[in-house]
């Protein structure tokens, strides 16, 4: 007889993670319009795993585009209550990762530290 933890194991690599080119195109205008974008606007960035593939894939859109280049950073922060969010934002907009806090603060409704 197999031991229960063996026999149903799922591995986190096993996970797809799908991105949609115009999910990417969306995160690069709101990146360029206001800095950022959170799971407000893209409800998959509650998952962790996705949210920093798709800063990746928001990184990589923008290395591809003449005369653009900006700092693309992905960071999580805890919150009062235990909640921890991500962020994608531009550095060069924001300028630090305290104020990042605050954005995703603001648009999540959330109380940091």
């Amino acid at each position: 007889m197999m031991p229960v933890e063996t026999k149903t194991k799922i591995h986190e690599d096993s996970k797809k993670l799908v991105y949609q080119d115009s999910d990417v195109k969306q995160a690069m205008d709101l990146i360029r319009d206001r800095g950022y974008v959170t799971r407000v606007d893209f409800k998959q960035m509650a998952d962790e795993d996705w949210a920093a593939g798709f800063a990746k894939k928001v990184e990589a859109a923008f290395l591809k585009v003449d005369g653009e280049d900006p700092y693309i950073y992905f960071e999580q922060f805890d919150f009062k209550g235990g909640d921890i969010d991500s962020i994608i934002f531009d550095m060069d907009q924001t300028k630090t990762r305290a104020k990042a806090l605050d954005l995703l603060a603001d648009a999540l409704h959330q109380e940091a530290y």
